[in-house]
């Protein structure tokens, strides 16, 4: 695994849970062409409902992305990268997905909400705790453009 200057179809960014005994440090969205083009229907949705000022987002179930947290054994340096910035793309073989440090809980109902701005987050629930996984706020406008 590798960082990229050039827009990859991983893109690690940093996590939060609400757990009190549980990490969720850092989460591995996969975009791939067809999600992108997922992605670009769900911003057309969003902006016919820019004006209704009590919507404040479309809520869809969507699993392209991983909860990890943060491993002194297998790629330490994925924390010293996102102490630098909040977003990275990577090269990642698919294999690398599997030596990543999972939560202990076990997540399900993963969503994709999508704000009025273009702008989106990922989450996840325990299935056992109902404890919250979420990623930081990023840019669908920026992720499906053509690179």
């Amino acid at each position: 695994m590798k960082t990229s200057l050039q827009q990859t179809e991983y893109l690690l960014i940093k996590s939060m849970t609400n757990s009190e005994w549980d990490n969720g440090d850092f989460a591995i969205i996969h975009g791939t062409a067809e999600w992108k083009e997922t992605q670009k229907k769900r911003l057309k949705a969003v902006k016919t409902l820019e004006n209704d000022y009590d919507l404040k987002w479309l809520n869809y179930s969507d699993t392209n992305v991983e909860f990890f947290k943060f491993s002194k054994e297998n790629y330490p340096q994925v924390e010293e990268w996102l102490s630098e910035r909040s977003r990275i793309f990577i090269e990642l073989e698919k294999e690398d997905l599997k030596k990543f440090l999972q939560p202990e809980n076990n997540l399900n109902c993963y969503q994709m909400q999508v704000y009025k701005n273009g702008n989106a987050i990922y989450n996840a629930f325990g299935k056992h705790t109902g404890e919250e996984f979420w990623t930081e706020e990023f840019s669908l406008y920026q992720l499906t453009q053509q690179q």
